[in-house]
């Protein structure tokens, strides 16, 4: 019989080692108490996240498939299963699908979105509905002026207002403010302008809505948010040519330092106190 090139002691040392390594991660994560926030790379669509002092999860859109998965096992602590609260900012698949896989790993105490009741919606958005509804987590719907108090600042919603009507999905995006960032989905050029007057006013960092097409940023509505960072959530080489030419111009020539996640993958922020 020949001996085993690896001895017991080696195995010994080596699950010790590993066990030592896994537990300064576990520490590191445990007490770090900054909050966090992530934009997903999921490709062609929108998802962020954000770990509030280490201890509230808030998730805005889903991206268009499970790759948020990928990202949630990056940056949540493997032993949190729960997601505070969850937005959705308006129904279009690149920023729900996400939802879908994420259901049925986490779970999830509010489902925060916009009443698009006047809206004709696809199959797969009600069916993902009826699935929040069977997994009995509370559909709420937030509008403009509503806000939600955290440990660290409050979710200020800007957009859309009550009652609002349109037969334009991107029309019902959310718009929401959370210490100096703002989240714009993929609010319309109409909905910049509405916010334009007196409801936006200066930021540090910019989701630019709409992944960058020229269908969304407006010159006025930069020049009043006028942030330091842009950030642009799109995938490589998608077949939509995001972001456009001009969005990129536009920010170019105000020196905007542009964050792209085909580009960076993703783009995280610590906030201090």
């Amino acid at each position: 019989m020949f001996e085993s090139p690896v001895k017991k002691r080696d195995i010994i040392l080596f699950s010790f080692f590993s066990f030592a390594i896994v537990f300064c991660i576990f520490l590191s994560s445990f007490f770090d108490e900054r909050t966090k926030i992530v934009f997903c790379n999921v490709g062609q669509g929108d998802a962020a996240y954000i770990r509030i002092k280490n201890k509230v999860d808030v998730l805005i859109d889903a991206g268009p498939d499970k790759s948020i998965l990928s990202c949630l096992g990056k940056y949540m602590p493997f032993w949190d299963r729960k997601i505070e609260l969850a937005f959705l900012s308006h129904p279009n698949n690149d920023h729900y699908n996400g939802y879908f896989f994420i259901t049925d790993r986490y779970k999830i105490d509010k489902f925060i979105t916009v009443n698009t009741s006047s809206l004709i919606v696809s199959k797969t958005y009600k069916k993902l509905l009826s699935k929040i509804s069977e997994k009995n987590i509370p559909i709420i719907f937030k509008y403009s002026g509503d806000k939600i108090a955290l440990e660290m600042g409050e979710l200020q919603l800007l957009w859309p207002p009550r009652g609002f009507n349109s037969s334009n999905d991107n029309d019902f995006s959310s718009v929401i403010l959370f210490n100096s960032l703002l989240f714009t989905g993929d609010s319309s050029p109409f909905v910049l302008g509405r916010l334009s007057h007196g409801a936006i006013g200066k930021v540090n960092v910019l989701k630019i809505p709409h992944h960058g097409s020229k269908n969304g940023l407006t010159k006025n509505f930069l020049n009043l948010a006028d942030p330091s960072i842009a950030v642009i959530s799109v995938g490589k080489n998608n077949s939509y040519g995001h972001p456009s030419k001009e969005v990129l111009d536009m920010l170019k020539a105000k020196n905007i330092n542009i964050r792209r996640t085909d580009v960076e993958g993703d783009i995280v922020f610590n906030l201090k106190e």
